[in-house]
């Protein structure tokens, strides 16, 4: 057995030696790395009057502050809307009126560089691979089939689009009557858009909610599906 030879000191105070033992070699300590803490901040403040609607043709639509009016004639009218989105947790929603017997909007995303024509479904030609719509009959649509499985919107109810822009995969996450859908998609573009669509004469939509929020509405929903942007999608 080794013995360290202890120094001693006198300890000129109290009159007596002290023994103080030399300190032996320090043992290697292993340095756990930080855990950086990434938090998100919240966009500037976001508020229903910031939007414009890009309207292909104001024979079918025009904008009236927060309204989107289809005109007096039946036809096709998708408009997107500014700004884009490219960060943050933002809910977009409002209500569609339309008197006739057969009512039909849609309500949904696109990918920034998405452009619509005059007379323009949002899917078609190569927009089909740049939207996602959420129908009134309760379908979401993108590249091939339409999926059934979300509540049929009705007039004068509340229907929203959330983007999680801070989370990756992206998601986008749609609301009816304020209770989350079991349809939802992830993997959406890093800057979208949030469209309409209006086909029926004098028929509506009215912006109630643009804004960003601290932290997503979205729970998930029980037997709930999520759908992959850019893919194929197939009804069961």
């Amino acid at each position: 057995m080794s013995f360290v030879q202890p120094d001693v000191i006198r300890g000129d105070q109290i009159g007596q030696s002290v023994i103080v033992p030399k300190p032996l070699p320090k043992e290697q300590v292993k340095t756990e790395p930080k855990v950086l803490q990434i938090q998100q901040q919240v966009p500037p403040s976001l508020n229903p009057n910031m939007l414009v609607g890009i309207i292909p043709d104001k024979y079918y639509a025009y904008q009236q502050g927060l309204k989107i009016i289809h005109a007096g004639k039946d036809g096709r009218s998708t408009v997107a809307f500014n700004p884009i989105i490219s960060s943050g947790i933002v809910r977009f929603g409002g209500f569609f009126e339309d008197p006739d017997y057969n009512p039909f909007f849609k309500i949904g995303i696109a990918d920034s560089s998405a452009v619509f024509g005059s007379n323009e479904l949002p899917r078609e030609g190569e927009n089909q691979k740049k939207t996602v719509c959420y129908f009134k009959d309760g379908e979401i649509a993108h590249i091939g089939d339409c999926i059934p499985g979300n509540s049929q919107i009705e007039s004068n109810k509340s229907v929203s689009c959330e983007v999680n822009m801070n989370i990756s995969p992206r998601t986008l996450t749609f609301f009816y009557d304020n209770q989350e859908q079991g349809l939802s998609v992830r993997n959406i573009p890093p800057s979208i858009r949030f469209i309409i669509y209006l086909y029926d004469a004098n028929s509506s939509f009215t912006i109630n909610r643009f804004e960003n929020v601290q932290y997503s509405y979205a729970k998930g929903v029980s037997d709930g599906k999520v759908f992959e942007w850019g893919k194929q999608w197939k009804r069961e």
